[in-house]
């Protein structure tokens, strides 16, 4: 089970991160990432927004839950399940971000929604952006 967010800053902006997937193709979606023992999954989604992005934000509203397959390198097939929630940043700096992210961008809705790279996450975008 993993948590994140979609953040959407002040001038409407949504915030995607860079990222490399196992082939190593760059790959451009929310920031999300594992729910710790013992973490509550709104606080594993800040966690992850901010290491992800350098922003440190804070929770809107929660969205609806995704869930989607994948297979990992060892060639065994998850099933995967997304906690989202519509975020703000409240400040932080995108320069920050962890080893894990290349890039953290913020576009407005139209081209954070041309540049996502999973299907799921683009209804998420969506979704956060009827609800704020």
């Amino acid at each position: 089970m993993s948590a994140g967010g979609v953040i959407v800053d002040g001038e409407g902006r949504v915030v995607l991160t860079g990222r490399r997937s196992f082939s190593g193709a760059l790959h451009w979606g929310l920031p999300k990432g594992l729910v710790e023992p013992g973490e509550a999954i709104p606080d594993a989604a800040r966690r992850e927004a901010t290491e992800e992005t350098g922003f440190t934000v804070e929770i809107v509203s929660p969205l609806p839950k995704i869930d989607y397959w994948y297979v990992d390198p060892a060639g065994t097939r998850i099933h995967k399940f997304v906690h989202y929630f519509v975020m703000r940043p409240t400040g932080g700096d995108p320069a920050d971000h962890d080893d894990e992210t290349e890039e953290v961008v913020a576009l407005m809705p139209s081209e954070a929604l041309r540049r996502a790279s999973f299907r799921t996450e683009r209804k998420t975008i969506e979704a956060a952006l009827r609800a704020r």
